[in-house]
């Protein structure tokens, strides 16, 4: 089996997918990208609270503590 891509206007996507249909079952199926997949899910996690951010100034402040505390005596 061979891999193409594609790129299709989002207006065309339903016709495509009609044409698509019209194929022997089997002999094309239709893939997403696993990354695009797996952003969107994580996207998802996060608009739902299931994912808990760090706000950014907040992680760097830690981080920066850590290293202070660790290399204070330095």
């Amino acid at each position: 089996m061979q891999v193409l891509t594609l790129e299709i206007e989002d207006d065309f996507v339903d016709k495509f997918k009609q044409v698509l249909d019209t194929f022997p079952s089997g002999k094309v199926s239709l893939k997403k990208d696993k990354l695009e997949v797996e952003i969107q899910n994580r996207i998802q996690d996060i608009d739902n609270g299931k994912e808990v951010l760090t706000p950014y100034n907040q992680g760097m402040d830690e981080m920066l503590n850590r290293i202070q505390n660790k290399y204070a005596d330095s």
